[in-house]
């Protein structure tokens, strides 16, 4: 009887052994033997499981650290760098409300002085006008007086005598009512009294004292427009540069705003980033710590429980391998003690076992393990041993088809959902070019802009050389001219005065007796020609000099509205400048968010070939071999059912 219960722990030990086996004919002629051999190897077993064991935790423990302490660490180092952010926002804020303040007030101060400078041209205008009208007046009022002179000139005689000597004496009355305040008090006196009685003076005398006075008033006037036209050109070019000076400042200060509004804009967008991932750091390490605590405690007692139980499998191999125990066991374990059962129980035993160990040497060990075990227990027990392995198989098959279709389901799902996430990479990648070009031609719009601005202001400055070598080129003629009237007059004056003078009659007559010499002296014929043909020239050299003249005011009235337009010119451009840098900054905005969401788009799908990687693992087996494995467990039922048949009486 002990025998037997000693095979029947046998049978029941081998199955927790995992790999180990059991033969019942060497366990009958060495029972003991065997049973320290099955110790034995549970022992190293069991070892074994623990050394493995022990290089799995210490990975999980790797794991933990990583997850856990580096977590903790990188959500402290986050918050140290979100606070640089949120104040270095609070910066770039105060920067840009300070720059919009500094720049508006520009602006007003800029309105001020382009209102100023038009103020300023209006008034030059009148002013140039004004000196136009003085000038031409004087210019007149000279050209009488010498046309009076030339007419005195020209006649001989009392003034009185002279036919023209009204039309004179109008035209001096005239100069006079004209020009009270620009003659002197002596010529201003002369001149009344002589037009009062021609008597009292010298008329030629007169003249040449008003032409004087009018001439000196006339260099005066012409010299104060010089300084005047110098003080306002120098004023024009301070205002002009301060102007310049005002739109530099205000279009640095904006594109500064600009700048600091970018900025602030993408360490905001960077703060929402840094809080999301350190909620899900948070959330993460939390989870870790949940997970490596509660392992910990399992760990903890898996190993109290493992070294129990090895610690049992030691004191059994202790008591048993003990030189007593072999001493008592060799008198009682004899073979010749063993009795053999009845035949038909044996031969139910060994049809049950062989139907049992014919499919579990092709499925399952199992089988083969309670094969051995229907040799040895009894019927009751066996059967109740086969139900519940008919019913966890039956369960397996349910479990394994339900992993298949989870895998099937999840491997459609997986595909779907990574060949959505790359078709969003693709439209992203797309779209970036897209952006890429906008913001490659915003800066080339930019470039050509800051180019033609260049341009623009080079020809301002060449505009304004050209302004003031024409206006000395003005001046040169205008002198010359007048240079050229004087010498004209002049030589108008010794001919007239000889040519215009009358003519002598002969003194003596000349003797008959005498021999002819030569008649009478005659003036050349050509005199008169060649005065009117100086007479031409002076009045050409006053048309010139007057052409000139309206010329320079035209050359300054172009050049003033030429400078008008050129600042509308700038503003213009500096605006689209500003248009332009507006929308590059949206435009790399957006690239910036289309290459997040692309980034984004790219780890969901290593995310999603990372899950099919794992589901692969966990599915390949079971999906390559459903079919196999599910024809087995059919047929391990059945064999277990046959056994049973046999167990509970069926014919042989």
């Amino acid at each position: 009887q002990a025998t037997k219960m000693l095979l029947v722990l046998l049978s029941l030990v081998a199955p927790a052994a995992g790999l180990l086996s059991f033969n019942e004919a060497e366990a009958m002629e060495r029972p003991v033997t065997k049973v320290l051999t099955l110790l034995q190897g549970m022992k190293d077993q069991l070892e074994k499981e623990a050394k493995e064991e022990a290089e799995l935790m210490e990975k999980y423990n790797c794991w933990c650290k990583e997850n856990g302490d580096k977590k903790a660490a990188g959500v402290a180092e986050a918050e140290k760098k979100l606070k640089e952010m949120e104040s270095r926002v609070s910066e770039l804020a105060a920067t840009s409300a300070r720059l919009k303040v500094e720049y508006t007030n520009l602006g007003k101060d800029l309105e001020k002085d382009e209102a100023s400078m038009d103020k300023s041209m209006a008034l030059r205008k009148e002013e140039v006008a004004e000196f136009q009208a003085e000038e031409k007046d004087l210019l007149n009022s000279i050209n009488s007086v010498q046309s009076a002179s030339a007419t005195i000139v020209s006649n001989s005689g009392s003034f009185l005598q002279i036919p023209q000597h009204k039309a004179v004496a109008r035209t001096l009355q005239s100069v006079l009512d004209r020009h009270v305040n620009q003659l002197s008090s002596e010529n201003m006196a002369k001149a009344s009294a002589f037009l009062q009685d021609p008597s009292t003076g010298s008329v030629e005398g007169i003249l040449a004292g008003m032409e004087s006075d009018f001439q000196r008033k006339l260099d005066d006037l012409q010299g104060e427009e010089q300084k005047n036209k110098a003080s306002y050109e120098k004023l024009i070019a301070a205002k002009r540069k301060a102007i310049d000076s005002a739109k530099l400042q205000i279009a640095t200060k904006k594109e500064q705003q600009t700048a600091a509004d970018e900025e602030k804009m993408h360490l905001k967008e960077a703060i929402k980033d840094t809080k999301e991932s350190m909620a899900e750091d948070l959330a993460f390490a939390k989870e870790v710590k949940e997970k490596c605590g509660g392992k910990a405690k399992e760990w903890e007692k898996r190993q109290k429980t493992r070294a129990d139980e090895t610690e049992a499998v030691s004191k059994a191999i202790e008591v048993l391998g003990d030189d007593d125990a072999k001493a008592v066991f060799s008198k009682t374990m004899n073979p010749s003690f063993l009795q053999v059962s009845s035949s038909d129980d044996a031969a139910r035993r060994e049809k049950a076992s062989a139907a049992l160990s014919e499919v579990g040497q092709k499925h399952d060990q199992r089988l083969v393990t309670l094969a051995m075990e229907a040799k040895l227990d009894g019927f009751t027990r066996v059967k109740e041993r086969i139900d519940g392995m008919i019913s966890d198989l039956k369960k397996e098959q349910a479990d394994e088809v339900a992993k298949k279709n989870y895998c099937t389901e999840e491997f459609q799902e997986n595909r779907l959902a990574t060949e959505k996430k790359k078709r969003s990479e693709q439209s992203l990648g797309v779209k970036m070019e897209e952006l890429q070009g906008k913001l490659e031609t915003a800066t080339d719009d930019m470039d050509a802009l800051k180019s033609d601005i260049e341009e623009v202001k080079k020809q301002q400055l060449l505009a304004a050389q050209n302004r003031e070598k024409e206006n000395g080129e003005f001046q040169r003629v205008v002198q010359e001219q007048r240079q050229t009237q004087e010498l004209l007059k002049k030589a108008l004056n010794v001919l007239g005065k000889f040519y215009n003078a009358p003519a002598e009659g002969a003194l003596i007559q000349a003797n008959p007796k005498e021999p002819k010499t030569f008649g009478d002296y005659k003036k050349s014929s050509s005199s008169n020609g060649v005065m009117l043909m100086l007479q031409q020239l002076i009045a050409d050299a006053e048309e010139l000099e007057a052409e000139s003249t309206a010329a320079e005011r035209e050359s300054q009235e172009d050049y003033e509205a030429f400078g008008k337009d050129t600042i509308k010119t700038l503003e213009t451009k500096n605006k689209q400048i500003a248009d332009k840098a507006e929308a590059k900054a949206k435009a790399e905005k957006k690239l910036v968010e289309t290459r997040e969401s692309k980034e984004g788009v790219s780890a969901d799908i290593e995310s999603l070939e990372g899950t099919n990687f794992e589901l692969h693992e966990t599915c390949d087996f079971t999906m390559q071999n459903f079919d196999a494995r599910q024809k087995a467990r059919s047929e391990e039922v059945e064999a277990l059912n046959q056994a049973k048949s046999y167990l509970s009486g069926a014919k042989l």
